[in-house]
Formats: structure tokens, C-alpha cells, sequence
């Protein structure tokens, strides 16, 4: 796969937060193998065809300025890789980069005729330096990954949940790496990052608007006092009031001013705003139902005087993921059963006072955590009493909920285990070949 060695300058301005999340999913994920055969099998060349047959490719002939452009930004970023510039007849005002899959084929960077017709030279820089950010990281690998672990028979994705979920924090953080290499491009103006992201937000040139910097920080203090953030988590890409602020504090720096502890600084305060992005549950009912699964699930898991075990602590996050963001954080920061035990009491008492039938929902997914090992233990199933307890659900109801649980785990073990031998014993076969 022709991958291109980052150069020093992009390495230099790279959002380090992103490029340590990334790393981290392919070491514990093991993406690199699955994602290089999924390039070797050929899936991806039908996007680098489509644009070369739909799209008018530019040469320093058809358009100079274009290509001037894109030279300068190249020379700017230190990205030395072969790249062919292509415009896609589009009323959408939009920018793209295909990167290269195989040796001897150029990267491929994609304007739509509207951007081009909207933006003047300077924001033009910062849409090239943007999308050369994502083909010098190497940004596509990670966008593969989903593609690679492919679909069930019945067309559901096969990425783990909490991959996938990851992926989605990740990728907006893609977008803050990027942003800093278009910056850099246009020598650390702001005012024409802002000019761009007016346009791109509302499609609207200079003759509509005015723009200004303190109108997108403004729309980011209202987005920090939103009661429902959660919605923000569906957006593939950062709220652009994130995105300038993120850029504001980076500015100073794009030029390697204030060194690497500056550059750390405001890595840490761009991450706490890109956390804004991060799915969060917000409603009453889902924060105290989180709690009462973070802190009983731990319990759960211990009440037999084990350690966690890799199956409860998978059944733990995948339980979790529907209402937090990073379950595994969650679940390291309560470190003490003290800790987790004062969390239980007082997500119960809310959830007794307020919840219906949910409550009787929260106690079959504790279950799962309880029967994964396919066993009941004596101190576990009195733990499972407290727990219905804590939440006033009948004894032979919790009992009801827990033995259906395990019974489902067994049954599931029986199908995975065979009862005897499939094979008699082996015997020397007599002089007659009987």
C-alpha cells in the first residue's frame, strides 16, 4: 500500500490526542492486518475510477490558478507525494481527498465547482491544506475500518460496538488535525478560517454576511450550556464553533512558536472542548440508570471474590455504551468498592422513586454480568437480591429474571460444547481393509 511518510511539519502540528486514540484502536483492535487486506483484495480502486470518469481532472493548462494553489500549500506542508486535483460539477460547497491505494496511482484531491466558485485564493489555501492534512496523516486508513470488518448475512456491521463508537470521537478529533495544516497554509490567519467556515455553514458569500470571529465564540458558549449535548454526537464532523475556538488557541503556535509544552497545553484544552462532541447521557432517567449499571455492574462482577474477568468486563461496556461515551473510562475511574457502593445507593433511590418498568430492564442487564460464566454462585445471587432490593422489585421476580438469564447462557454453552465424543476410538484397520 503506498502510504506517505508524514513530513516534519505536519508531523510538528499534528492534534496529538487524535494520533494517540488512533494508535491505540489499531494496536488493541488489530487494524493494520485486517485493513491491508481489505485494500489487497481491490475494494477501493471503484472510488479513485468513479472520480477519474466523472470529474474533469486540472492540469497547470486547464487551470493555473487551481494548481498554483495546490503547489503552494504542497510546498508549505512539506507533502512530496504525487496528487492529482480534479472539480466535480456540484452545488454543494465541498472538498474531498482519495488516497492512494496503489503503487504508481496519485492521491487524489476533489473540489466541487460551487467551493471553487466561492472561495477566493486565500480560503481556497486553507481547503487545500486541510484535505493534504488528512492524505499526510494518513486519516483514510482509520475511515476503512468499518468497511473492512464488512456485514453480517443479515447486513448489520461487524465493527465492534465500542470500536465503531470510538471511531466517531476519533474522527471529529481527524478534523481539528487537519484544520491545523490548512492554518498553516494560509500563515495562521484566522479571520480567513472564519471567511471559510461562514461559507461553509451557510452556503452564503460576503455580499450576505459579515464575518466575524466573536459570532461562531458566542454560538460555542450556548452550545456549553446545552442541556441535551448528546445531540452533538451525531455530527461527523466538530461543531464549527468548536473548530474555530480550537483553531484560536492553536493559532499562536502554527508556526512552532512556544515549543512542545505551549503546543501539549493547548492539545489538553482543545480536547476538553472537542469532549463537548462526545455522546453523553443527559436525561435524568439515563444518568442514574448509567449509574446504578456502572456501579452494580462492578459489584456484580466482584461478588463471587474474584477479579473482574474478561467476559463480565466486555458484558460491563457493551451494557454501558448505549449511555456513555468511553464505558472503559467510566468503569477505571471507580476505583473503590466504597466508592461504587455509594454510587448504587443513590442512583437506586432515584430510580426507585421515578422509574417504572425500567427498573426491571436494568436488573436483567446486571444479570447478563452476573450469568456470563455460565454459573450462579450462592453470594452472587444474594448480591442480585440486593440489587432488586435497592430497586423494590420482588424477590421471585429478580429470581425469575436471573435463572431466564443463566438459563440462555447454558444453553448457549451446550450449543458451543459437544456432550461426548465425536469420534470412537481409533483402531488398526484388520488384513482385509474391515
Amino acid at each position: 500500500m503506498n502510504a506517505p511518510a508524514t513530513s516534519e511539519i505536519l508531523r510538528g502540528i499534528r492534534f496529538q490526542p487524535e494520533q494517540e486514540l488512533i494508535d491505540q484502536l489499531f494496536e488493541r483492535f488489530g487494524l493494520d492486518a485486517l485493513i491491508e487486506h481489505f485494500v489487497e483484495q481491490g475494494s477501493l480502486l471503484e472510488m479513485h475510477d468513479y472520480v477519474l470518469a466523472s470529474q474533469l481532472r486540472l492540469t497547470p493548462v486547464v487551470s493555473p490558478r487551481l494548481i498554483g494553489l495546490l503547489s503552494e500549500a504542497r510546498q508549505t506542508l512539506g507533502f512530496t507525494e504525487d496528487i492529482e486535483l480534479f472539480v466535480a460539477p456540484s452545488a454543494e460547497i465541498n472538498a474531498g481527498a482519495v488516497h492512494s491505494i496503489k503503487d504508481g496511482r496519485p492521491h487524489v484531491l476533489s473540489l466541487t465547482s460551487a467551493l471553487v466558485e466561492r472561495m477566493d485564493d486565500d480560503e481556497l489555501r486553507f481547503v487545500l491544506g486541510h484535505e493534504l492534512g488528512h492524505l499526510g496523516f494518513t486519516h483514510y486508513r482509520a475511515r476503512l475500518a468499518g468497511a473492512a470488518f464488512g456485514e453480517t448475512e443479515d447486513g448489520r456491521p461487524r465493527v465492534p460496538p465500542l470500536l465503531a463508537r470510538r471511531l466517531e470521537s476519533w474522527d471529529r478529533l481527524a478534523e481539528l488535525s487537519a484544520d491545523r495544516a490548512g492554518l498553516r497554509v494560509i500563515g495562521g490567519r484566522l479571520d480567513t478560517v472564519v471567511r471559510v467556515f461562514f461559507k461553509l455553514q451557510s452556503g452564503l458569500g460576503p455580499e450576505h454576511l459579515r464575518f466575524d470571529v466573536e459570532a461562531f465564540l458566542e454560538q460555542l458558549t450556548r452550545l456549553q450550556a446545552m442541556e441535551r449535548r448528546e445531540l452533538l454526537s451525531i455530527f461527523s464532523h466538530p461543531a464549527t464553533p468548536i473548530r474555530v475556538r480550537a483553531l484560536q488557541l492553536f493559532a499562536p503556535l502554527h508556526d512552532d512558536a512556544g515549543g512542545a509544552g505551549a503546543l501539549a497545553t493547548v492539545d489538553q484544552e482543545v480536547l476538553r472542548l472537542a469532549r463537548l462532541m462526545d455522546f453523553e447521557a443527559s436525561r435524568p432517567l439515563d444518568v442514574h440508570a448509567r449509574d446504578f449499571l456502572l456501579a452494580g455492574g462492578l459489584l456484580a462482577a466482584m461478588s463471587d471474590e474474584a477479579e473482574v474477568t474478561h467476559d463480565e468486563w466486555e458484558t460491563l461496556v457493551q451494557m454501558l455504551l448505549p449511555l456513555c461515551a468511553d464505558p472503559e473510562a467510566e468503569l477505571i475511574r471507580m476505583t473503590t468498592a466504597e466508592e461504587a457502593e455509594a454510587g448504587l445507593a443513590r442512583s437506586a433511590q432515584w430510580l426507585r422513586d421515578n422509574a417504572g418498568e425500567e427498573r426491571y430492564d436494568l436488573l436483567r442487564s446486571l444479570a447478563h454480568v452476573v450469568c456470563v460464566d455460565g454459573r450462579m454462585l450462592g453470594a452472587e445471587q444474594r448480591f442480585f437480591h440486593r440489587l432488586a432490593a435497592a430497586l423494590d422489585v420482588p424477590e421471585r421476580a429478580a429470581d425469575q429474571i436471573l435463572f431466564d438469564v443463566l438459563a440462555g447462557y447454558l444453553q448457549s454453552q451446550a450449543m458451543r460444547r459437544p456432550s461426548g465424543p465425536l469420534l470412537g476410538p481409533l483402531r488398526p484397520r484388520g488384513p482385509g481393509g474391515s
